[in-house]
């Protein structure tokens, strides 16, 4: 499947803390088809958080692989739709892991101080 041509480039691109996958462009440079996966990213994820954004999880990490290192990089997976589903998954899950965290922070222990509970000490002893 390493069909080269003067026009085609490979790249290694990453969204969030997803795998890191080939993407193989003929068209116009990467911009063309990263922005298409980033626009379908951005929408999958605006469809269940509605309230959220979500450029640190859509914004992809992208590399140019150059001709002569591909070989280091036969292993990778293909970004294809399957991938595309899986990081959806991924990216779904570090949403949601966010907002845990950030319910969590504002549960913590010292924000809501009840104030029968800091007399304790006064109490016990």
């Amino acid at each position: 499947m390493c069909t080269e041509n003067k026009t085609e480039k490979i790249y290694l691109v990453s969204f969030g803390n997803s795998e890191k996958y080939l993407l193989r462009d003929n068209e116009a440079g990467e911009k063309s088809t990263l922005t298409r996966l980033e626009a379908d990213l951005n929408s999958y994820l605006r469809s269940r958080f509605r309230n959220e954004t979500f450029a640190y999880y859509t914004t992809p990490r992208v590399d140019e692989v150059p001709a002569s290192d591909l070989g280091k990089y036969i292993g990778y997976p293909e970004l294809d739709a399957h991938a595309l589903a899986g990081i959806k998954e991924v990216l779904a899950r570090e949403v949601e892991d966010m907002q845990q965290t950030a319910a969590l922070n504002v549960n913590a222990p010292y924000a809501n101080v009840n104030p029968a509970a800091a007399d304790i000490p006064n109490i016990l002893g």
